[in-house]
């Protein structure tokens, strides 16, 4: 029988080249069609597998159960397929052949990495009981799709035991992985604020309430919620993105409208933050003689790994990649992760997998200049597979 390694050597080029395929054919999150044809495609061809479905119309999700006497319990692997609206830099290798469109997150790689592994364990079913569940999941950059996955009725989640998401990081170099105890990723909050003051003419301005000057006053005065009332140990990130008010040069509006969003990396700041965004916004409007309108609208949670996943996790990157190849990453993420949604309801980890070339460009997640190592690969198909040895309990 052939070592993990061997294994994951074996199919590595095929592996490798439908991840060059699909990064030159990307497509928008709900549209990933062609993408999640062809994976399903390996998966039939090349993949024992107890059940296959599809979630949603861009979505697929299959079973490989476990033939070991026994009860075992239920892990699920996601990867995401969708790309994002940026025209790729020419000079990228694989470059995308759609204008417009392009594998900006490594989701080209999430996917591949995860059908990849699954054919290798759907090899070696006798050794575990239980089951995996792979989840090839759509429109994880507009934070849809896992909510295809957990509205399914097909799909039993008092079933599922445990979760787990390997996810590219341009911080970390290709062959190495990294990990987090605690939070690491934030949930990702939406916030609207309309400022409602009396417009007129800006020549006439006491007889006026100005929305304007209240809602500058708000912006500055939420960033106090960060500077003055969060726990220094803590983060927690407020950005207003967009204000919108008049038309006008020497007229002055009605109302203002400003959004933006509330990071938090753990519940009890989340919730804090709601009301005291709320607060904040109307007692500033007040005290401008105006109101203010807020709708505070959650959205994914805070992504947090439990200390006994984390150990896992680490544990199986010193044994199948080495220790200088398992880090600790230094601090959470901010960003969102609508697996979060999932993971709020089971324990699991989220593993960092690096893609930069070592000593080679930085090319930042959601840049044109974005690039994968294809030596994540097999880093990444290692990972799964030592990670569901581990905690179905068996040895290739």
């Amino acid at each position: 029988m052939k070592t993990m390694r061997e294994a994951v050597a074996e199919i590595t080029p095929e592996i490798t080249a439908m991840r060059v395929h699909i990064h030159e054919h990307p497509e928008l999150s709900m549209q990933e069609y062609e993408t999640c044809a062809y994976l399903e495609d390996y998966v039939r061809k090349n993949v024992k597998y107890d059940q296959l479905k599809r979630v949603g119309e861009t979505g697929l999700f299959f079973e490989i159960r476990g033939t070991k006497p026994g009860n075992g319990p239920t892990i699920v692997f996601r990867g995401d397929i969708d790309a994002l609206p940026i025209q790729e830099d020419p000079s990228i290798s694989p470059c995308s052949k759609v204008p417009g469109v392009m594998h900006a997150c490594g989701h080209d790689v999430h996917g591949v990495i995860n059908v990849g592994a699954a054919k290798i364990l759907s090899e070696h079913k006798d050794l575990f009981s239980g089951s995996i569940y792979f989840f090839i999941q759509p429109a994880e950059e507009t934070l849809q799709g896992a909510k295809l996955f957990l509205n399914d009725p097909d799909i039993d989640f008092d079933k599922i035991d445990a979760v787990a998401a390997l996810h590219i990081s341009a911080e970390l170099d290709a062959g190495t992985i990294g990990v987090r105890y605690g939070a690491i990723l934030a949930s990702a909050d939406e916030i609207h604020i309309k400022v409602n003051g009396k417009g007129g003419h800006a020549a006439h301005c006491h007889t006026l309430r100005d929305p304007v000057v209240a809602a500058s006053a708000i912006v500055m005065g939420l960033q106090t919620l960060v500077s003055r009332e969060t726990n220094p140990a803590n983060s927690v990130v407020i950005s207003i993105c967009t204000i919108h008010g008049g038309q006008a040069h020497n007229t002055m509006p009605d109302s203002v409208e400003l959004s933006g969003t509330v990071r938090t990396l753990n519940p009890a700041d989340r919730d804090r933050m709601e009301e005291s965004v709320k607060r904040v916004a109307a007692s500033v409007a007040e005290a401008y003689r105006c109101t203010a309108e807020v709708d505070y609208i959650r959205g994914v949670p805070p992504f947090i790994c439990e200390d006994e996943w984390v150990d896992r996790a680490l544990r199986v990157g010193k044994k199948v990649l080495g220790e200088e190849n398992t880090k600790i990453m230094p601090y959470a993420a901010m960003g969102g992760e609508d697996f979060a949604y999932i993971k709020e309801k089971k324990p699991g980890i989220f593993v960092r997998l690096g893609v930069r070339t070592p000593g080679g460009p930085y090319g930042s997640a959601h840049s044109s200049t974005f690039y994968c190592d294809n030596a994540c690969i097999p880093t990444g198909m290692l990972t799964i597979l030592g990670l569901a040895e581990d905690y179905l309990g068996f040895t290739f």
